[in-house]
């Protein structure tokens, strides 16, 4: 089973940003995935006409897909134009969980977003996500926006997800399998261990982030990117793709 993973679309009206989304899209069609997720912020301006050019979009695709917001996206607006696709009645917060497949595999994408801020909270998701992974469903890939897990990029750790620990628990915890845990927000692809299990963080769509670690950096020459999520015999290997 494929599921590919964007991140970061960042529409704002331009068609620049639409064309680099186009550039992923027309790299993933012969991929068939049979799944998308993407993790947040999928728009920073114009969030009403974003939105819809990006669901326009995603659903060119032909496969099924999944959204969360990201700390830039318009959760009111958001309702509006994905609601009646993911069963959302309120603004926050805008969780979703499907199974795919005949139940071979369960994604859950997690709305750890705070009002007003960069930062994100799993906190007041958690009971909902620990009602999620003790029912008894399929293996599970949980996505959000803001990193849970220390990215080790100069400051941009000031804006991670909060309760960090109170999700490792929850993950550990959990009746059903976790797989793997994977995020966007940083705009920079990255490989580590979360709550003892495989965490990833797709590229970005928009511009990536210079890469800063202990005081050196590189330049920016990234293009756009994806991650392809690879589930077979219960494993998960995961594929950096950047498309020029």
């Amino acid at each position: 089973m494929i599921i590919a993973q964007l991140s970061d679309i960042h529409a704002e009206g331009s068609a620049e940003v639409l064309q680099r989304l186009d550039r992923v899209l027309d790299w993933l069609r012969p991929m068939r995935p049979d799944a998308l997720v993407v993790s947040g912020d999928l728009a920073e301006a114009e969030h009403q006409r974003s939105y819809r050019e990006v669901r326009e979009r995603l659903e060119s695709l032909d496969a099924p897909f999944f959204v969360v917001p990201g700390n830039v996206d318009d959760h009111r607006l958001m309702l509006a134009a994905f609601g009646d696709r993911f069963g959302w009645t309120q603004e926050r917060p805008l969780n979703v969980s499907a199974r795919l497949a005949g139940d071979a595999l369960r994604v859950i994408g997690l709305d750890v977003t705070v009002a007003g801020a960069h930062h994100g909270d799993a906190r007041p998701v958690l009971d909902w996500l620990a009602s999620e992974l003790n029912s008894g469903g399929p293996p599970a890939l949980i996505f959000q926006h803001q990193h849970p897990f220390p990215c080790g990029i100069d400051g941009k750790d000031r804006n991670i997800c909060l309760g960090g620990d109170e999700l490792a628990r929850v993950i550990e915890e959990a009746h059903d399998e976790v797989i793997a845990l994977t995020c966007g927000h940083v705009h920079r692809p990255m490989f580590t261990r979360f709550a003892n299990r495989s965490a990833t963080m797709a590229p970005s769509v928009a511009r990536a982030n210079r890469l800063r670690i202990d005081g050196r950096e590189s330049g920016i020459s990234d293009p756009p990117g994806l991650l392809i999520h690879h589930y077979s015999a219960g494993q998960l290997v995961s594929h950096v793709v950047m498309v020029s």
